[in-house]
């Protein structure tokens, strides 16, 4: 197999190669410092696999990616910052690993990127999410243990919190069960005609069709019966009030 790194920092991509080289013996490793030698980099050497840092001194990795007719290669972003980007990247199911790396997450990532995924595909949903999101029509990429799906905002009922697992109710398939956090998805989905009710509940006020002034509740459409905390009642009634 063959390995591209591109990325900015030295000791980013020694780290990097010595735990590919580690995992991988049979891999072979080039690396390029910045977006333009990125460039040249993948057109030479046509990698199998790269790991692209985003931000760099000539650019982004998207302003790479965006100059590619094509992204024949799997691709994991590596990235230190905690900007939208990177939420992106999380929600387009393209596997990405925090520095400073993690020898485990970088062998979970080698497992997942095993499978032949559509790549070409994701990469065009991954290019949308890193754009303002003011619609409903967009889509995400959900990513459980076995395999990844493509689904529309739009069919998002809601999600409900376990823990640090967040499962996604649908309105056209069986539910999703995916290991993130609902406070990400929150930031995501809340300035789509979302609204997080409850500490464990995120629900699509599209799907809304009962509150209960008894016990301060919500019903869906879909019939299910989501809880309300006390502090979001009022904010829910005053959501409510603007349909009429």
């Amino acid at each position: 197999m063959k390995v591209a790194i591109i990325d900015d920092e030295p000791d980013a991509r020694k780290t990097l190669r010595y735990f590919l080289t580690t995992l991988q013996p049979d891999c072979t490793i080039q690396e390029a410092d910045h977006v333009a030698a990125g460039l040249k980099l993948i057109a030479s050497y046509q990698p199998d696999l790269v790991f692209l840092d985003v931000m760099m001194p000539d650019g982004t990795g998207f302003d790479l990616l965006k100059q590619l007719p094509t992204i024949p290669f799997k691709l994991v972003i590596v990235s230190g910052h905690q900007e939208f980007a990177l939420q992106a990247f999380r929600f387009s199911a393209i596997d990405y690993l925090i520095k400073p790396i993690d020898v485990d997450e970088l062998q979970q990532t080698l497992e997942r990127l095993k499978p032949a995924q559509p790549w070409n595909q994701i990469m065009d949903v991954l290019k949308q999410a890193v754009q303002p999101m003011t619609s409903t029509d967009r889509k995400i990429v959900l990513k459980d243990l076995n395999a990844m799906y493509v689904v529309s905002v739009s069919s998002i009922i809601r999600c409900e919190a376990s823990d640090n697992y967040t499962t996604f109710f649908l309105s056209d398939q069986s539910p999703i069960v995916v290991s993130r956090p609902l406070k990400e998805y929150d930031d995501l989905l809340t300035p789509l005609n979302f609204l997080r009710v409850h500490q464990s509940h995120l629900v699509n006020l599209s799907y809304l069709q009962q509150f209960n002034k008894r016990d301060g509740g919500i019903v869906l459409k879909d019939g299910s019966e989501v809880p309300v905390s006390s502090r979001k009642r009022e904010i829910l009634i005053d959501v409510i009030s603007r349909f009429s």
